[in-house]
C-alpha cells in the first residue's frame, strides 16, 4: 500500500513547489519580510495550475494571483464593525463563488481567492501599509511560481494521458498500414487482425485509465481533458471502422473484386497517414502550435480538403454492394478525422473553435458567453447558484464565530469551511472526514516538530520539504495531503519558537470549520436524488432532447414571428441545456477530484472516464444543435432524421437503467454526399446532423458503460 502511494505521488510537481516556496521564503527572510505571505503567494497558483496550453495556464494562475491579492487587501481593510464585515463577506463570498460559472480560470481559483480574503480579514495587521506589503509578497510569490512553472520548469499533468492517447493513434496507424499493404492471399485468412484488435483495445483502456487518473482541477472544464476525451473516443470509433475496412478488403479479395480491393487500399493508406499526423502532433507540441490542423492549415488541406474533392468526384456505387459500403466508410472516416483534427488544434491552442469553412451567424438574442452563463444559472434550479448562496451563509457564520472565539489565526476556521463545502452533501462529508483525519495527524506531527526545533533555517528546510510532499499528494489522496499541509503552515506561522500548543489551534479550527460545512450542507438545500451524478447526466440528456425538439418546433414558426420565437422559445431551451451541462460538469469535476484508494480500480476508471465522455459530448451536442438551428430549417430530411434522435435522448434521460433498450438503439445509416471544400448552408446542416447522430451514439455508449 505504501509503495503504491509513493508511486502515485507527483514528485516533479512537489520538487518544483519546494524550490519555488523555499526560494521565496529565503528571499522574504533576507529582506526581513513575512515569509508566510510569500509562501502562500507561491502555493496557491501551483494548486490552481491545470496544465494544458500555456495561455490557459497563465490565465488561471494570474486570476489566482491578482484575485487573491485584491481579496486580501479588501479583507484586511474592511472596517471593524461587525455589520460591515458581515455585509462585505456576504457580497464577496457570493460573488466569487457564483463567478465560477463565467470561466474555467475563475472556477479553478474561486476558493483560493476566498482563502486569501479570510486571511486578510482574520490577520492581526489592518493598516494599508501592512496589507500592501502582504499583497505585494503574494503577487511576487505568485509571479515567481508562474515563471518557474511556465518558463523554467514546465510540467504538464496531462502528459501521461496525452502520450497514452498518442500511443493509440500510433498503433492504429500501424494497424491501418498493415491492412493497406496486406496482399490478397493474406486478406483471405480467417482472422489475421485479431491480435492487433486486442492490443489496440488494451491501449485504449490504458489511455482511459491514464486520463481518469490525471491530476487536474475541474477536468470537465479543462479544454485539454475534454479534447483528449474526444480523441480517445474517436480512436475507438476508428478501430471499429478499420475493422470493417479489413472485412471489406477480405471480401473483395475473396470475390476477386479488383476495383473494390484497390479502393480499400487507397482509403486505408490515406487513413493511416492521417492517424500518423495526429499521433505526431500528440507526442510533442507542433512547432506551429497546431496551425496546420486549422481551416487552411497544411494537414487539413492534405488529409481533408483534397480528400473531400476526391470523394465528391467519385461515381456513386450500386446500393449495398462492397463499393457502396466502402464509400460510406470513407465519408464517415472523413468526419471522424476532421473531429480529431479539431481536437488536436484545441489541445494546443486552448480554444475550441470549429475548423469549418462556413461561419454561421450568431443567434440574434445571443449575449456574451459569460453573461449568458450567468443568466442561465440565475435560478434556484442551478447547483451553482445554490452553492454560492450556501457559501455566502457559511462565510457569515464563520465571521461571527471567528469574532466570538477571538484567537490568533482564527481565520483557519473559515478557510476550512469554504474549502470543505461542496455542492453535494456526500462530497462535503467525505472531504470533511479526510480533512479532519489528516489535520489531527498533521497537527500532532507539527507539535512535535515545533517543540523540538527552534533554529529558523532548520524550520525553513523542514517547511520546504513538507511543501513538496503537500503538492505531490494534492491530487492523489486528500487525507495525506492534509497530513503534510497542516505542519507546513503551522510551522510557517508560529508566533513563538517551541510553541507546540499552536498546532492544536489548527486542529480545533479545522474541527469547527468542518462541522459548520457539514451543517450548512445538511440545512441549506440538502442533497436530493436529482443532484446525484447519474440524475444530473440524465437531466442533461433530457435538456438536449427538449432543445432539439424545440428547434424542430421553431422551424415551423412563420418567418415574421421568428425573431420573437427565437427569444421566447429557442433561447430558453438553449440556456436550460447549458445549465444542465454546467451542473453535470460540476458533478463530474467532484468525482474526478476524489481520491481513489480503497475503491475498485475498474469501476472507478469507468465512472471517471465515461462520465467525462458523457459531459464532453453533451456540451458538443448542444453546440451542434445551436448551429443546426440557424442553418438547417430548409433541409428536406432534417425532421425525418432528427425526430428519432429526440426519442433516443429521451430514452437516455428516462430509461438509462434499461440496458436492453439502449443496446438496441442504433444510429441511422445515411449515405449522404460529402461536403464541398467551401460549405453552403445546406452542407453545414448535413454536417451538423451527422455530428448529432454520432454524438448521440457516443452518449448512449457512455450511458451503457456507466449504468452496467
Amino acid at each position: 500500500m505504501i509503495l503504491t502511494w509513493l508511486r502515485r505521488f507527483q514528485w516533479p510537481r512537489g520538487l518544483r513547489a519546494a524550490i519555488a516556496m523555499g526560494s521565496a521564503m529565503l528571499a522574504a527572510h533576507a529582506f526581513g519580510l513575512p515569509p508566510a505571505a510569500a509562501a502562500l503567494g507561491v502555493f496557491n497558483p501551483l494548486l490552481a495550475d491545470n496544465g494544458g496550453p500555456y495561455r490557459t495556464r497563465l490565465t488561471t494562475m494570474l486570476t489566482t494571483i491578482l484575485g487573491g491579492a485584491i481579496a486580501y487587501i479588501i479583507g484586511a481593510l474592511i472596517p471593524a464593525p461587525i455589520t460591515i464585515v458581515i455585509l462585505a463577506t456576504l457580497l464577496i463570498a457570493f460573488a466569487v463563488t457564483f463567478a465560477r460559472v463565467i470561466s474555467q480560470p475563475l472556477a479553478s481559483s474561486s476558493v483560493l481567492i476566498l482563502v486569501l480574503y479570510f486571511a486578510g480579514l482574520g490577520g492581526t495587521l489592518h493598516t494599508l501599509h501592512a496589507a500592501g506589503i502582504a499583497a505585494g509578497l503574494i503577487t511576487l510569490g505568485g509571479i515567481w511560481a508562474v515563471i518557474l512553472s511556465l518558463l523554467l520548469w514546465p510540467i504538464d499533468p496531462f502528459r501521461p494521458a496525452r502520450l497514452s492517447v498518442a500511443g493509440c493513434y500510433l498503433w492504429m496507424a500501424q494497424f491501418t498500414e498493415r491492412i493497406s499493404t496486406q496482399d490478397p492471399a493474406a486478406s483471405r485468412d480467417a482472422d489475421p487482425n485479431f491480435d492487433w484488435r486486442r492490443q489496440q483495445r488494451l491501449r485504449i483502456e490504458a489511455a482511459r485509465t491514464a486520463l481518469s487518473s490525471t491530476a487536474a482541477r475541474a477536468p470537465s472544464r479543462t479544454i485539454r481533458a475534454r479534447n483528449l476525451t474526444v480523441l480517445l473516443e474517436t480512436s475507438d470509433l476508428l478501430l471499429a471502422r478499420t475493422m470493417r475496412l479489413a472485412e471489406f478488403k477480405a471480401a473483395a479479395a475473396t470475390g476477386n473484386l479488383t476495383a473494390s480491393f484497390a479502393l480499400t487500399v487507397d482509403i486505408t493508406r490515406w487513413l493511416a497517414a492521417a492517424e500518423h499526423a495526429i499521433e505526431t502532433a500528440l507526442v510533442d507540441k507542433p512547432a506551429d502550435a497546431a496551425a496546420s490542423f486549422a481551416r487552411d492549415g497544411s494537414h487539413r488541406v492534405q488529409f481533408l480538403t483534397r480528400r473531400q474533392l476526391l470523394v465528391a468526384t467519385r461515381p456513386q456505387a450500386e446500393p449495398d454492394n462492397i463499393r457502396d459500403h466502402l464509400l460510406r466508410e470513407e465519408r464517415d472516416a472523413l468526419l471522424e478525422v476532421e473531429i480529431a483534427f479539431d481536437a488536436v488544434r484545441a489541445l494546443w491552442t486552448g480554444t475550441e473553435t470549429p475548423s469549418s469553412n462556413f461561419v454561421s451567424p450568431r443567434p440574434r438574442d445571443t449575449s456574451p458567453g459569460w453573461l449568458d452563463n450567468l443568466r442561465a444559472n440565475w435560478t434556484l434550479e442551478s447547483a451553482a447558484l445554490r452553492h454560492a448562496l450556501r457559501m455566502m451563509v457559511v462565510g457569515v457564520v464563520d465571521v461571527i464565530v471567528m469574532r466570538l472565539i477571538h484567537i490568533n489565526h482564527g481565520f483557519w476556521l473559515p478557510m476550512t469551511s469554504i474549502i470543505l463545502l461542496q455542492p453535494f452533501s456526500a462530497g462535503t462529508v467525505r472531504k470533511s472526514v479526510q480533512r479532519v483525519t489528516g489535520t489531527i495527524a498533521g497537527g500532532i506531527f507539527a507539535a512535535i516538530l515545533a517543540a523540538g526545533i527552534a533554529q529558523p533555517m532548520v524550520l525553513l528546510v523542514i517547511i520546504t520539504t513538507l511543501s513538496a510532499l503537500t503538492v505531490a499528494t494534492f491530487a492523489v489522496d486528500y487525507a495525506i495531503y492534509c497530513l503534510f499541509l497542516t505542519p507546513t503552515f503551522v510551522l510557517l506561522s508560529l508566533p513563538h519558537t517551541h510553541d507546540w500548543r499552536y498546532a492544536f489551534v489548527r486542529i480545533g479550527t479545522t474541527l469547527a470549520g468542518a462541522l459548520i460545512a457539514i451543517l450548512a450542507m445538511r440545512l441549506l438545500w440538502p442533497e436530493r436524488a436529482d443532484l446525484e451524478l447519474g440524475h444530473l447526466l440524465r437531466r442533461g440528456a433530457s435538456a438536449a432532447a427538449v432543445y432539439l425538439d424545440t428547434m424542430l418546433a421553431f422551424w415551423q414558426v412563420a418567418p415574421d414571428l421568428s425573431h420573437a420565437a427565437e427569444s421566447t422559445l429557442l433561447a430558453p431551451a438553449r440556456r436550460a441545456c447549458g445549465l444542465a451541462s454546467n451542473d453535470a460538469e460540476e458533478a463530474v469535476d467532484r468525482v474526478m477530484q476524489e481520491p481513489t484508494f480503497g475503491r475498485a480500480a475498474d469501476a472507478e476508471t469507468t465512472l471517471r472516464t465515461e462520465s467525462l465522455t458523457f459531459v464532453t459530448y453533451l456540451r458538443r451536442l448542444t453546440q451542434s444543435i445551436t448551429t443546426l438551428a440557424l442553418v438547417g430549417a430548409d433541409s428536406p430530411e432534417a425532421r425525418t432524421r432528427l425526430e428519432p434522435i429526440v426519442h433516443r435522448l429521451q430514452t437516455l434521460a428516462t430509461r438509462t437503467n434499461d440496458l436492453t433498450i439502449l443496446s438496441e438503439v442504433e444510429a441511422p445509416t445515411v449515405a449522404s454526399p460529402a461536403p464541398e471544400p467551401v460549405l453552403t448552408r445546406m452542407d453545414v446542416a448535413e454536417e451538423q446532423m451527422q455530428r448529432i447522430e454520432r454524438q448521440t451514439g457516443v452518449l448512449e455508449r457512455a450511458a451503457i458503460a456507466l449504468w452496467r
